[in-house]
């Protein structure tokens, strides 16, 4: 919901950064309990089916208590929004909690809803109007107790930026912009986020708005931070210490120089990531991949889980050889979202691939017949 505007140069961007740096720039660093607990960011844009799926199914299925916050939207734009929203997951018990006033975000009863919910959908739109209505109040505590329980929070665009305790893009309305200036990477005053994401800065949109680098100097000045960048559409599932990418490309930064001199890198779908030791997840060394072209997914009679059966690309690592096929697999699996499936060979017409159910972040194998 973020709309396209030119991005600042880098030279305004240095005075930017060294006028907001010589001051103490607080940021939320607390360890919030996410062991039990689940976040999906997605980078903005439109959502892949897995994205919405993954979810629904780790709040609970369509029948989960789910609460919208669209805050972040502008007051033109809320009208009917949760509503939109929740056809599009198809749930069917949701609770709009919406407010500008922080002193009524402060309040046990406009919180209550978040008690109840299993799952929260925080919209995009502009993160300053989420710190100005719920940072430090009693909205952030709830955002945080559900996670202790195991709960989900979803945040697309502002409401992906904003679960990091580092807060990029946050510059406020003025007169003569009453959306807020999202082209100006740190802004005094707006540098702290809800930290459902403890020492990280997010950013979306990337690719989309050639942000490749704008990370590199938040990262430079706070080493402790990890920078994730998140391009339209991708998005990171989050449990307890590590992360995985679904839908597209996630861009790490470390602090550290990489290939071509870039102080990033990307990660894709299926990638996993361990936020302890800040290094990609070790996959097996599999000799095949199967990349599905189409996917008709059958659900199973109890779960989330279901069978896959489709079209799609088998293919040697070795050789690059590859091959057409009609598979069956029984595991959920996704066409869209550039979604490349390790397997190996189990006998004639059949291998073992490695994937995710959609409820849970464990890669398991599971049989395909072809």
């Amino acid at each position: 919901m973020i709309k396209p505007t030119t991005r600042i140069g880098p030279l305004i961007l240095v005075f930017l950064l060294l006028a907001a740096l010589t001051s103490s720039i607080p940021f939320s660093a607390q360890t919030t309990p996410t062991q039990k607990g689940w976040l999906v960011i997605h980078g903005g844009g439109i959502m892949e089916p897995e994205v919405r799926d993954r979810f629904v199914a780790l709040a609970g299925g369509p029948d989960a208590k789910i609460v919208m916050i669209p805050t972040a939207l502008s007051d033109a734009e809320i009208p009917h929004r949760s509503d939109q929203i929740a056809t599009f997951l198809g749930i069917r018990n949701y609770t709009e909690l919406h407010t500008r006033d922080r002193n009524k975000a402060n309040t046990e009863a406009f919180v209550e809803p978040l008690r109840h919910a299993a799952g929260v959908w925080i919209d995009g739109g502009r993160q300053w109007r989420l710190v100005d209505a719920y940072a430090g109040t009693a909205v952030e505590r709830e955002l945080k107790a559900l996670l202790a329980r195991g709960g989900v929070v979803f945040g697309s665009s502002a409401g992906a930026s904003i679960q990091a305790s580092f807060l990029v893009r946050g510059a406020p309305a003025t007169p003569g912009n009453p959306d807020g200036d999202n082209t100006i990477l740190v802004a005094p005053g707006y540098e702290t986020g809800f930290g459902l994401l403890p020492n990280s800065a997010i950013d979306q949109h990337v690719e989309e708005r050639a942000r490749e680098t704008d990370l590199d100097a938040v990262i430079a000045a706070h080493p402790e931070l990890l920078g994730i960048g998140l391009d339209q559409s991708a998005a990171i599932i989050v449990h307890g210490d590590s992360f995985f990418v679904v839908g597209g490309q996630v861009a790490i930064h470390d602090g550290k120089q990489h290939i071509g001199g870039a102080f990033y890198y990307l990660l894709s779908s299926g990638q996993a990531f361990n936020l302890k030791t800040r290094a990609v997840a070790q996959q097996d060394n599999l000799p095949l991949t199967l990349t599905p072209v189409t996917a008709a997914r059958t659900p199973k009679p109890s779960g989330f889980a279901s069978a896959t059966t489709g079209r799609g690309v088998l293919e040697s690592v070795a050789t690059s050889e590859s091959e057409r096929i009609t598979y069956q697999c029984d595991v959920t699996l996704y066409s869209v979202g550039n979604n490349i499936y390790p397997g190996r060979p189990d006998g004639p017409h059949q291998i073992k691939i490695q994937a995710r159910e959609i409820d849970t972040d464990k890669l398991s194998e599971y049989t395909c017949t072809y």
